[in-house]
């Protein structure tokens, strides 16, 4: 995953305020009256007296005395558009809203007199009605601040070590925040119903009430995301430095502000009746002042020294993106201008959403979390935010050049086949990416418990444990089943959504499956064999097994196939169809004997006692006790040998351990058995006749043979151990 710095943070900053106007300006920019149309409601609840007729006059279109035109008859064909039609089109607006510049002033002034109703207004009523409805907001938020106070005091006091106590951390910041504006909303309404307002000015509080909420909602984002007055760093969800914080919040609000104001004004002319080229002339302005705003705030940035110096590339293209879509929108090309807005915009929102969640999982020391469920999480969660930002994009720049989808998905040209079937392959790709990141963080996620506990060194042999064993085995092999059959149905629905009809070759790749399974029988026990070995629990990843005619360390399986690491290195990639019976020698506890040869003077008792009294010091040891289950005990006399009393040792032992342990108690009987003069048995032959040197060879062949003999009693495990 990759992690944005302080200079991505930054950057992030920098159109993120265009985003705003894609949330506020979209309703009220989209919004065009017809030439001729008239706030027909604010007409008829105006009063039938001499004020309400002149201000119907005023708002109301003349009507022409002379009489309608006859109808043309529709033409039998329209001549198609031309990119010269378009270029006379674009000039004629131009010079249209050129022409209206002078004539503004006076239409703003017919467009105001329409507050001047004389007596239909009571002045002391009216200014009561906005203290109350001003004051009223305040009051009702200080009183949800106020009953909320215990979540006020958790978020001051609440730890932050972890992720999930993070993530609650700044739900339950940006709860107290919402509860707060919503508390400011409800007294403002409330108040609002109290008074009978005048028709106008009621809907125009609205407006202001909406662009109220609009701001204080951006100081809300700013104090939760860019929090520049956090004491703690882990408040701050994006990457930025305290004097930066301070700088974006700043124009966050500024920039905000300014919209929601102009927005409030464009509804404020259209409720008044004010004609289009009004509100045209005022839009172009307006986003002309936001414009400048935004480009002053992105050179301000790169020429500040308080923070990493920014690409001048960077400045440019921004630049260059803000001046292209305040042209296009004066120029009349709205499906441009949003579309350069939301391609703009979309690998910023992904990049903000990434370093955001990169603070999430950073530290106070500033390191990354390293746990794969927390890393596989978040990938995740990138992921599908990154893919839902992708999706929406999409269908938002779709909207914006009215491209009805059902309607594509109608047609029958070749280039509606192209764009439904390229749709329909992005739409699947996102999806089965998403499918797999989550099925593979969830596998990985459960692996990470058993390797936890693997590095942890614990030794827990109960049910838990062994499940959590058994899940580590099985589920590799289920992530490579998943893969396969996710990326099988996705190319299937591609193949769909190309054209491809997948119905014959479902009955095809049946008709194949029978026929490979005739002719690749081997191939298919060995999947079926392993299939039943892993139902049987047979043997686990770590443990030691031995076949017929292979042995060795488990260390991972594939459909057909286990591998197993020789106890002197090598690998062996074995069928499971070939392996046969198993003997697992790494399971539950293991027995471990051996013979000791004493001189015939030795006296037994005192034997016994003292393999007992070291059996109890090994179990005592802390480095071998832990692995002992039984302690190291004397079973008797196993034969009388011809040079000695041979007697028979055992202990049992967790699996993998008894080599160790059987070396360590080798070595504390010898010394033991010498400091209490207990000999051990030495072997002697006596040769009648013959010369000195054959009988020394003899008896030497004879001491070589009898050990030979005593080696290959022992068990392979013990051998190779």
């Amino acid at each position: 995953m990759g992690i944005a710095d302080d200079h991505s943070g930054i950057s992030k900053m920098q159109f993120l305020l265009l985003a705003i106007s894609l949330l506020i300006g979209q309703p009220a920019l989209a919004a065009e009256p017809p030439p001729s149309s008239a706030p027909i409601r604010v007409i008829i609840e105006l009063p039938n007296d001499d004020a309400g007729r002149a201000i119907v006059s005023k708002i109301t279109p003349q009507v022409s005395q002379t009489p309608p035109a006859t109808v043309p008859p529709p033409e039998q064909s329209i001549a198609p558009s031309t990119v010269g039609s378009a270029l006379q089109d674009l000039r004629s607006r131009l010079l249209t809203l050129a022409s209206a510049v002078p004539t503004l002033p006076s239409q703003l002034r017919a467009e105001m007199s329409i507050f001047q109703t004389n007596d239909a207004l009571d002045p002391v009523g009216l200014l009561l009605a906005v203290i109350l409805f001003v004051a009223g907001g305040f009051i009702v938020q200080r009183i949800a601040w106020w009953s909320g106070r215990g979540l006020l005091n958790f978020i001051l006091t609440a730890p932050a070590g972890t992720v999930r106590q993070r993530i609650k951390l700044h739900a339950c910041r940006l709860s107290m925040g919402l509860l707060g504006l919503t508390g400011y909303l409800i007294g403002s309404l409330g108040a609002f119903i109290l008074f009978p307002w005048p028709v106008i000015f009621r809907d125009i509080a609205l407006i202001l009430l909406s662009a109220i909420v609009m701001i204080r909602l951006a100081v809300l984002v700013g104090r939760v995301v860019i929090a520049p007055g956090a004491r703690l760093p882990h408040m701050r969800l994006l990457t930025l430095g305290t004097p930066l914080a301070w700088f974006w919040y700043y124009w966050l609000v500024g920039i905000v502000a300014l919209l929601a104001l102009g927005r409030a004004a464009v509804a404020v002319m259209q409720t008044i009746g004010a004609s289009p080229i009004v509100i045209d002339l005022f839009m172009a302005a307006w986003l002309g002042i936001v414009s400048i705003a935004l480009i002053t705030m992105i050179w301000l940035r790169q020429f500040r020294a308080d923070g990493p110096q920014l690409s001048r590339l960077v400045g440019v293209g921004l630049t260059v993106s803000t001046v292209m879509a305040w042209l296009l929108w004066v120029a009349g090309l709205h499906a441009a201008f949003w579309s350069v807005i939301i391609i703009t915009m979309l690998p910023l929102v992904v990049s903000m959403v990434q370093d955001i969640i990169r603070r999430i999982t950073q530290f106070d020391d500033d390191t990354i979390a390293t746990d794969p469920s927390i890393v596989g999480w978040s990938v995740v969660i990138m992921q599908t935010l990154r893919n839902g930002l992708i999706v929406v994009a999409a269908l938002l720049v779709a909207s914006s050049w009215h491209v009805n989808l059902s309607d594509l998905a109608a047609g029958e040209t070749v280039i509606t086949r192209l764009v439904r079937a390229a749709i329909r392959i992005v739409i699947v790709l996102l999806v089965t990416d998403v499918i797999w990141k989550l099925v593979s963080t969830l596998i990985d996620s459960q692996m990470a418990t058993v390797s936890r506990s693997d590095m942890h060194g614990t030794h827990d042999d109960g049910p838990d444990a062994r499940r959590r064993q058994r899940l580590n085995t099985l589920l590799p092999i289920l992530r490579n089943v998943l893969f396969v059959v996710i990326g099988a149905v996705g190319l299937l629905m591609i193949l769909d959504a190309v054209g491809i009809q997948i119905g014959p070759l479902l009955a095809g790749a049946g008709v194949v499956g029978i026929a490979v399974g005739f002719g690749a029988q081997t191939l298919v026990k060995d999947i079926i064999s392993g299939v039943f070995y892993l139902f049987d629990d047979a043997f686990r990843i770590g443990e030691y097994i031995q076949s017929a005619k292979y042995k060795g360390t488990v260390e991972g399986f594939s459909l057909r196939s286990i591998r197993l690491r020789h106890h002197r290195g090598p690998i062996t990639v074995v069928p499971f169809g070939e392996l046969g019976a198993v003997q697992n020698l790494s399971r539950d506890w293991v027995i471990e004997k051996f013979s000791l040869t004493l001189s015939y003077d030795s006296d037994l008792e005192e034997v016994r006692k003292t393999i007992k009294r070291i059996g109890a010091e090994l179990a005592e040891d802390p480095e071998f006790g832990p692995n002992i289950l039984e302690p190291l005990k004397m079973q008797g006399i196993e034969q009388m040998a011809d040079y000695g009393i041979e007697i028979r040792l055992k202990f049992m032992a967790r699996p993998g351990e008894q080599s160790a342990i059987r070396r360590k108690a080798l070595s504390m009987l010898n010394r033991t058995f010498a400091e209490k003069g207990i000999h051990f048995g030495t072997p002697t032959v006596q040769v009648a006749g013959g010369t000195a040197e054959a009988n020394t060879a003899a008896a030497a062949q004879l001491t070589q043979n009898r050990i030979e003999a005593r080696k290959a009693a022992n068990s392979p495990l013990e051998t190779e151990q």
